[in-house]
């Protein structure tokens, strides 16, 4: 029974005393029936940051105990990575992104990527929307701008200085009173090299990261400490895809979640994919659609129009994830000409279909890199704004078994930093920053590979129900107790029920197993077999009475039925006995059960017990 290794960067979260639900802001763009809150009576502590590529946002706990996504001054949630420089003013946020329309050159995006990367690694990267354009800053990545009147360099590292001050700012205005202690979330795709200049970034703008988080791990993390009303049960061990949709990228990372662990098997991520794409698919309609009323041609080279028709696309976009048809409205497009249009969500889908099938089948590498079948994912996350579309959720149930939940409850665009809250929240109620080990403490919880980065169970444990029965050990009954990929130590308790009133013993048989998918034909082969003859005969029939000219109109019918898919169903059967105990019960007790106890340490081996539940029962053990 070999364990096998996280992956490095994995996130074993800690449990909070008690669940904080979160809240959905008001005013959200997709409506959803209000969730039952369980609040925790704690005092705000730590922010949870949520530092984007191209929209960032910041959470906390409010002082009903519940994550709030906050807003900033304009009112907006989510935050766009952007900054702007026109004199002497400055601009942050969504004010920023509207200086592209006039400003461009001294307006910064996609900034945070650049970070602990030297300037020949990225010199060929071309920034979006005709933003400032990416210059050699003594080897490292910046950019070139007029502040005050004068030629200014800043580096990847002092914009993400500026704009991280900018968001402690926002968070202090809210509050109130200076905060500065913040868990931060990083894609999972970063380098180490890319992790530590954002670490430094955060520092020099007075951000204390108490603990960096897998952007994932956080997703998963608000949903485990959120309650929502007539949400599917899902199973405690299950495998979870998160998927995330950014602006400009889309990451899909597989996870197996056990009792509450999260541990990463795979992700798949493409930084050319993302809503900026859905966007574009819009602009291009429509431009065609201005000029087919105005027979005025927006040319690409015309970058204010350009830049007014992508800030009314993504309005229009964003309405499309609520509606089934929204509008498009800019004033003087080209010419001095106004532009209204309307689109509908079924002519934007066939837009992007060619978009929703890049981003499924992302999703299908993250998966098959994990070496899982579809049929072993139970759920699917979503996280962006984009994932907010109602047809990417329905092409990806497309994918999956009809089993598979896809979880969007949480507002998708808010999702991460809430979560990163609720484990600042989580730091908090576990460690006291009034008991003088907690920062020792809590740095060995996040930096300890032992608890970062455990070996996991490489194959299922489980028990072998009436092995006597079987012909073969391939026809022997496993069900599942420790599942494959759970972090180890791992500890198993389950109470067996005694099936008959006259047994003295019971036998226990533990064994490791193996997944696979169990492929079923719709029907037997004799039936398939009768269905070619009764096909034949009635070929036979209909010949004859076209022959005879006594055939019906519906005897030539071009119906034909749809041929029944095979069943696919996702299967665990034994491969390995481990370990055998034989367990002495008395019956004749009301409810007789036997508890059994499986213990796996974190080097792969493990103990198994087994008692009856009653006063002075035997216990008999054994190591495998």
């Amino acid at each position: 029974m070999p364990p096998k290794r996280n992956q490095k960067g994995s996130k074993q979260s800690s449990k909070a005393p008690s669940k904080a639900a979160s809240k959905a802001p008001s005013g959200a763009s997709t409506p959803r029936a209000v969730e039952p809150q369980t609040p925790v009576k704690l005092a705000p502590g730590l922010l949870g940051l949520n530092f984007g590529q191209s929209f960032s946002s910041v959470a906390i706990i409010d002082k009903e105990g519940l994550a709030d996504c906050i807003a900033n001054d304009d009112g907006e949630r989510q935050i766009a990575t952007a900054l702007s420089f026109s004199g002497s003013e400055k601009y942050s946020g969504v004010p920023a992104r509207v200086q592209l329309v006039r400003n461009a050159q001294n307006t910064i995006l996609a900034f945070r990527n650049l970070l602990g990367k030297t300037y020949a690694e990225v010199k060929d990267v071309k920034q979006p929307c005709n933003s400032a354009p990416i210059v050699d800053a003594n080897g490292q990545p910046g950019f070139t701008v007029e502040i005050d009147g004068q030629p200014t360099t800043l580096t990847a590292h002092d914009c993400a200085v500026r704009f991280l001050r900018v968001l402690l700012s926002y968070a202090t205005d809210f509050l109130g009173r200076p905060i500065t202690d913040a868990v931060l979330t990083v894609p999972s795709d970063f380098s180490d090299a890319q992790v530590q200049a954002l670490l430094a970034a955060a520092q020099e703008a007075g951000v204390k990261v108490v603990q960096t988080i897998p952007e994932a791990a956080a997703a998963l993390t608000a949903y485990a400490a959120t309650e929502i009303s007539d949400a599917p049960k899902l199973p405690i061990d299950r495998n979870t895809v998160v998927l995330d949709v950014g602006a400009t990228s889309t990451i899909a990372t597989v996870v197996a979640v056990r009792d509450g662990l999260f541990h990463p098997l795979a992700s798949a991520s493409d930084r050319a994919l993302g809503g900026d794409l859905f966007d574009e698919k819009l602009m291009d309609w429509f431009g065609k659609e201005f000029t087919k009323k105005t027979k005025v041609t927006v040319e690409p080279s015309n970058h204010r129009a350009q830049m007014k028709l992508r800030l009314a696309v993504e309005v229009t976009k964003k309405s499309l994830s609520a509606s089934t048809s929204a509008p498009c409205s800019v004033e003087s497009l080209a010419d001095g000409l106004d532009f209204h249009g309307t689109v509908n969500r079924m002519r934007f889908d066939l837009l992007a279909s060619s978009i929703y099938a890049r981003i499924v089948a992302k999703v299908r590498d993250a998966v098959e890199q994990a070496q899982l079948d579809p049929l072993d994912i139970s759920e699917i996350v979503l996280v962006g704004g984009t994932t907010k579309l109602p047809s990417l959720a329905n092409k990806l149930l497309d994918v999956f078994a009809e089993s598979t939940v896809v979880s969007s409850q949480i507002e998708p665009d808010e999702v991460v930093s809430k979560g990163a809250a609720l484990q600042a929240q989580s730091l908090v109620a576990t460690f006291p920053p009034d008991e003088p080990t907690s920062a020792e403490l809590v740095k060995q919880s996040t930096t300890d590979a032992t608890v970062v980065a455990p070996l996991s169970l490489a194959r299922p444990l489980g028990f072998v129900l009436e092995p006597e029965l079987a012909a073969s050990p391939a026809d022997l009954a496993f069900v599942t107790l420790v599942a494959a990929h759970t972090p180890l130590p791992a500890r198993r308790i389950v109470d067996v029920p005694v099936e008959s009133d006259a047994a003295a013993e019971v036998v226990v048989a533990l064994w490791e197993g193996e997944g696979y998918v169990k492929v079923t034909p719709p029907q037997s082969k004799l039936d398939q077999a009768k269905g070619a003859l009764a096909g034949a005969a009635a070929s036979v029939v209909d010949a004859v009475k076209k022959a005879t000219g006594t055939a019906d109109e519906d005897d030539f019918s071009d119906d034909e039925e749809e041929e029944e898919e095979d069943i696919r169903t996702a299967e665990v059967r034994a491969t390995k006995a481990v370990a055998d105990l034989v367990v002495p019960v008395d019956a004749s007790k009301k409810d007789a059960r036997v508890r059994i106890t499986v213990v796996v340490d974190a080097q792969g081996k493990g103990h198994i017990e087994a008692h009856q539940l009653v006063d002075g029962a035997k216990s008999v053990e054994k190591d495998f």
